[in-house]
């Protein structure tokens, strides 16, 4: 009995950090591609040069360096994943202008092995749906399909009870709610356009009853494998973009929501809020088709435990 081979597809790392190195090196191993290492940016620009690797991973210091923006930028079709460990929350607005960054993940190696391995084979396999993804296998997934806008307020409340029902508490609870709220809401009313194009629910009273049709309809799902708390909205209009995510992200990175205009129209407000309360916040899209986005709250730790105040992130493209 033979298996198939994963795509050989290259890696490149550059990272200076040895210990790290050695750890990444172990993690994207499991995905049987070739990886190539470096650790400085001249070395990365010199591959760069001659290769075309499928996946860039680098240190947020060599990222900020204005030479390794340089270079990074000027591969703008290679998916790049930064490591900010130990970094400060206020360096992440500059790393967002790196305009082809889409995954980054800021908790100290090895809590977030998990995740690298995950965004790896997400890209290599080009299969990038679904939180179970990100849970260990045979979580029970509940799920609720949004018939009426009025629905949102039943499906938060039964988040709130399952979540007290598992015994994570209150502070998990309102986490929970509030992300899923956040997240119903855009896809109830930012999310819709018409034939024209323009977003025609945006300014609907966001509140009460609003029979949903079709592609209106709106599906939350969420699980839990003691390790995360996974809460998944999902709308059928994919009009969010990738360039809009980074902007609201870089205007709630250091201050989170604080940095985001009150007077901001559509879903900017909504992602910062949902980006500064979790703490892995995921981007599923397929353009003019659907949008998944997967906020994961970590139950293990308490939120002084978890010192890095930046939220990992992943923005994927199918």
């Amino acid at each position: 009995m033979t298996t198939p081979d994963l795509p050989k597809r290259r890696i490149l790392v550059a990272l200076r950090d040895k210990k790290t190195l050695r750890t990444v090196h172990r993690i994207l191993g499991g995905t049987f591609c070739p990886i190539d290492i470096v650790s400085t940016i001249a070395e990365a620009e010199a591959r760069l040069a001659t290769e075309h690797p499928y996946l860039v991973v680098v240190d947020h210091e060599l990222v900020l360096h204005e030479h390794g923006r340089k270079v990074l930028t000027s591969r703008a079709h290679t998916p790049c994943l930064v490591l900010m460990q130990d970094a400060e929350p206020t360096e992440l607005g500059e790393m967002l202008g790196v305009d082809h960054l889409s995954y980054l993940l800021a908790n100290p190696m090895p809590l977030l092995a998990e995740e690298m391995s995950i965004t790896a084979l997400k890209l290599i396999r080009g299969e990038i749906w679904g939180l179970e993804k990100y849970l260990a296998w045979g979580v029970e997934v509940r799920t609720m399909d949004l018939t009426d806008a009025a629905e949102r307020t039943v499906a938060v409340q039964a988040l709130d009870a399952d979540v007290h029902a598992a015994g994570f508490g209150a502070r998990v609870a309102a986490q929970a709610t509030l992300i899923a709220d956040e997240l119903i809401s855009n896809a109830l009313y930012n999310a819709p356009v018409d034939a024209s194009g323009q977003r025609y629910a945006a300014d609907i009273v966001r509140h009460g009853t609003r029979p949903l049709s079709g592609r209106e309809q709106v599906k939350l799902r969420y699980a839990c494998d003691a390790r995360y708390l996974a809460i998944e909205v999902t709308d059928m209009f994919g009009t969010l973009d990738r360039s809009m995510i980074l902007r609201c992200l870089a205007k709630a990175g250091g201050h989170m929501i604080q940095n985001v205009s009150m007077n901001t129209r559509g879903a900017g407000i909504g992602i910062a809020t949902v980006y500064g309360t979790c703490n892995h916040l995921v981007f599923n899209l397929e353009p003019g088709v659907r949008t998944e986005v997967i906020a994961l709250i970590d139950v293990r730790f308490r939120p002084a435990e978890l010192s890095n105040a930046v939220c990992s992130f992943g923005v994927f493209a199918a």
